[in-house]
């Protein structure tokens, strides 16, 4: 397809743009793929060369390093705590060439699933990595599969930051590495994005789902939508079915429902960007009196095209939940790879496919098998994998980090070229054990989900709770539920649940049925508390797009919060 590109709205040639610098970067990878290991290896010895001469490079000799091999041999595989006091003598007092040579442009804020979040420095050729490939390839990769028809709609991306963003002492930049990202776009976001500032930067007490739902419904021809995280999205598309009578009624008549959370600067402010739209409103208030029983987002908007988001791992059932009920089958999904603050690791090779292949130019590979107990004789490099095999991911990025667990788990699902394709697992630390049966978030997920479908019922989130006070311990499920079936009763529920959670983890069902674990138990959490969850974390603080689910509760105001949700538990039923 010929673009001429003067004829292009200003998302159309912003789009173009990233099209452009885009294909050949997904050329690039295509080239890697014939020989990821000869470019992994390069990598690997380019980043030794770098940085022979920093503190860490002398002490484990990276200048007679020349092989992998060697590499294996002299430096010892490391955590965070190897690098925290050089990271505080980087980021407090501006001391360089202490683990990279590099500059740092950034130091990225982990979620700090477990303990507090850490400082991760991000170099600026890190960074030009994770623009690359966060940008510019996915809409080479788009192009390439779906063609340039979606090309002059904008996008309506529930992202979500920060105005003010933190400085450490040396003056750098201190955050996810979202809000430095998003940042760096800021100024084109109203071209490309329906979403307005207010919703992108918005202060604590404004409703954003309204502003992403009713600037997006605004805008007939949007051609793609995405969310750092798909829960947020689904929470947006389930607001839009709740409150669609509102959301219509302030789009044909120019106005802000009063009952809408926000500061009356925000309204003002927003009030100067909306006029009467009575044709739009019109054409919604018709789509939306025919109900969700088929996917609505396609009668919305017939020109979107595709999705972007994560959707591996527990982010998988909200990316099922949003194709099934609001998307269907004819919208494409760009499921985004696996991103971490310490560096890109993998990105999908193509669209409608959760697996994704690591990045031979982004990091340089090592994998740990998951049954290897730490034994790190067992590592093998990206050409040594074995399909179908559970691997810790082992990485040397482009900041000043080597030979780092990541604590990422990943299986082998088969090969694109001779890249690896990697399924996403979940996090090694991300388990349950009260009596040593070993539950992973996976199987808890699989439990939840499997009981749903079972019982026709739609599941908005789960949570567990490692109940070891109880004698003899046990899990306590938490579940919100949108709508459970005529007569079905909470205790029905927990019965499948612990049928499907002794199926996903024989040991936890052995256990129970030998009285050594006690039957799990069942809370049904009130309407609105995975919405109410995520409003408490941002208020405390926490930058939206670091906002995973909490699966298992691993800290008291986690569990407070939960306990405080409850509407009723079901305990024991025989």
């Amino acid at each position: 397809m010929t673009i001429e590109e003067r004829k292009l709205t200003p998302a159309g040639q912003g789009n173009l743009q990233q099209i452009k610098l885009g294909i050949p970067v997904v050329e690039a990878l295509n080239r890697m793929a014939e020989d990821p290991m000869g470019e992994n290896e390069k990598l690997l010895l380019r980043i030794l060369e770098q940085n022979k001469d920093t503190e860490y490079g002398r002490k484990y000799g990276f200048a007679n390093i020349h092989s992998i091999e060697e590499y294996q041999k002299k430096v010892p595989v490391s955590v965070y705590d190897d690098y925290a006091g050089y990271i505080l003598r980087m980021s407090e007092d501006g001391e360089e060439n202490l683990i990279t040579s590099g500059k740092v442009v950034h130091y990225n804020k982990s979620s700090g699933t477990v303990g507090n979040p850490k400082r991760i420095p991000l170099t600026e050729e890190a960074f030009q990595v994770f623009q690359k490939y966060n940008g510019p390839y996915r809409m080479g990769l788009v192009a390439k599969e779906l063609g340039e028809d979606w090309i002059n709609g904008r996008n309506m991306s529930i992202a979500e930051s920060i105005a003010e963003i933190q400085h450490v002492k040396s003056g750098v930049t201190y955050g996810a590495l979202s809000v430095k990202m998003i940042g760096e776009f800021r100024p084109y976001l109203g071209m490309s994005f329906t979403s307005p500032d207010e919703a992108i930067y918005p202060e604590s007490e404004t409703n954003t789902r309204y502003l992403h739902a009713r600037f997006g419904l605004m805008d007939q021809d949007l051609t793609n939508m995405a969310a750092n995280f798909l829960g947020f999205l689904l929470e947006v598309l389930r607001y839009m079915e709740q409150h669609w009578e509102l959301l219509v009624n302030d789009i044909e008549q120019g106005t802000i429902d009063l009952g809408i959370k926000m500061s009356e600067e925000v309204r003002s402010s927003l009030l100067k960007k909306i006029q009467p739209m009575p044709e739009r409103a019109q054409e919604l208030r018709g789509i939306f009196m025919q109900g969700f029983e088929k996917p609505i987002v396609p009668k919305l908007w017939p020109h979107a095209q595709f999705l972007t988001g994560v959707g591996s791992g527990g982010f998988k059932v909200y990316a099922d939940k949003i194709k099934e009920k609001y998307m269907g089958e004819k919208i494409a999904r760009y499921f985004t790879g696996i991103n971490a603050s310490e560096g890109m690791i993998s990105v999908p090779y193509r669209l409608n496919d959760e697996k994704s292949v690591p990045v031979p130019d982004s990091m340089f590979y090592e994998f740990l098998p998951t049954d290897a107990d730490d034994d790190f004789s067992k590592i093998v490099t990206i050409d040594q994998l074995e399909t179908g095999k559970e691997y810790e991911v082992i990485v040397t990025n482009l900041s000043g980090f080597y030979r780092y667990r990541m604590r990422d788990a990943v299986k082998i699902a088969g090969k694109y070229k001779n890249l690896p394709i990697l399924e996403f697992i979940g996090r090694i630390d991300q388990t349950v054990s009260i009596m040593g049966e070993k539950t992973t978030e996976v199987a808890l997920r699989t439990a939840a989900e499997d009981t749903a479908k079972q019982l026709g019922f739609d599941m908005i989130d789960f949570t567990v709770y490692p109940d070891v006070e109880h004698v003899p311990p046990r899990y306590i499920y938490f579940m919100e539920i949108e709508s459970l079936p005529e007569g079905m009763k909470a205790k029905e529920i927990r019965f499948f649940l612990e049928r499907n959670l002794a199926k996903a983890n024989p040991s936890m069902g052995d256990k129970v049925a030998k009285g050594i674990c006690a039957s799990t138990k069942l809370n049904i959490l009130e309407p609105e508390t995975y919405s109410l969850y995520r409003d408490l974390m941002i208020m405390k603080g926490i930058a939206p797009a670091q906002l995973k689910p909490v699966h298992i509760i691993r800290n008291e105001l986690q569990r407070k919060f939960f306990f405080s949700q409850t509407e009723y538990g079901v305990g024991l039923v025989k």
